[in-house]
């Protein structure tokens, strides 16, 4: 993965990618860009999540205890994710 170097002009932050090999520098990207593109490398699938979708198919799961588990479960990751 490459490595960047934080730049601050007038307060504000630019990154340029530093290639250690040549001891050269990329182009100049802005926060916003910098993420933007490093998410693109790096996020493989996206994935929609429903939760009318999930709740019915918690309904179907006919044995109550792995249901109950699994709504467990969910609340859990519900939980991490707004921490």
């Amino acid at each position: 993965m490459a490595k960047y170097h934080r730049i601050i002009m007038n307060g504000e932050s630019y990154y340029r990618e530093y290639r250690y090999g040549s001891d050269s520098y990329g182009e100049m990207l802005s926060e916003e860009e910098l993420v933007h593109m490093l998410l693109e490398e790096v996020v493989d699938e996206e994935i929609e999540i429903s939760e009318r979708e999930i709740e019915s198919a918690l309904r179907r799961i006919p044995d109550r205890e792995d249901r109950y588990l699994l709504q467990n479960y969910i609340r859990c990751l519900e939980r991490v994710g707004r921490e």
